[in-house]
């Protein structure tokens, strides 16, 4: 199957309330317990988290430690408004900033960040490499780099039985958007091709049925 790129910003506010409202628990609390497995140290400096969208992930991560700062950059500003709501009904916003902005960007701030993160931002978008010389550009030397995303199925149908099976009783427009993104993913074998372009020497990793993993210390 090839790849279908989709529209890179959720800029309706009701499609992005409506992805706000839609239940992530399971699928986002495992993303912190994968990044914790293999990040396997307390977090107390600055994170970047590109692509934060509505802030589900930002949120939990924050909670999981509360050492640590977050810059949060995102070039939808409906989805930048539900994370600075989500983060102030948590208590939480005085340890967030947030960027609008699109990769790359001269606008994001230069800090010494302990972690670089991003998720499902890269079947997003239409040029992946982005993302890569974004992460060169802003992430320091031994810094930890994690990357999650989705991965693209073999085919169509396959795509279209994962949305059932995984999405059963979520609205169309949320079924229609997740059969999209399973759509614009990539391969892990893409991915590691990105890499080795952008001469990131990360660990890349199949985890589950429909998601990989590119993570690692920068050299």
């Amino acid at each position: 199957m090839q790849r279908i790129p989709e529209p890179e910003l959720m800029e309706d506010m009701a499609q992005a309330e409506a992805y706000d409202r839609a239940d992530f628990s399971a699928a986002h609390g495992a993303r912190v317990e994968l990044f914790a497995a293999r990040y396997a140290r307390e977090v107390t400096g600055s994170v970047l988290d590109l692509g934060c969208g509505s802030g589900d992930i930002l949120e939990r991560f924050a909670k999981k430690y509360p050492r640590a700062q977050f810059v949060g950059v995102d070039g939808s500003f409906a989805m930048l408004e539900l994370s600075r709501r989500r983060m102030m009904r948590a208590n939480i916003a005085e340890r967030m900033d947030f960027v609008e902005a699109l990769i790359p960007a001269g606008d994001i701030p230069l800090e010494d960040y302990e972690v670089v993160m991003s998720h499902s931002l890269l079947h997003q978008l239409h040029q992946p490499e982005v993302l890569w010389r974004t992460i060169s550009q802003v992430a320091p030397r031994h810094s930890f780099i994690f990357v999650a995303d989705l991965r693209r199925p073999q085919s169509t149908a396959e795509a279209e039985a994962i949305v059932d099976r995984l999405s059963p009783n979520e609205p169309e427009v949320l079924r229609r958007d997740f059969y999209n993104s399973l759509c614009a993913a990539f391969t892990k074998e893409e991915l590691q091709q990105q890499l080795n372009d952008a001469g990131l020497l990360l660990r890349v990793e199949e985890v589950g049925e429909i998601h990989v993993l590119a993570f690692g210390e920068r050299c």
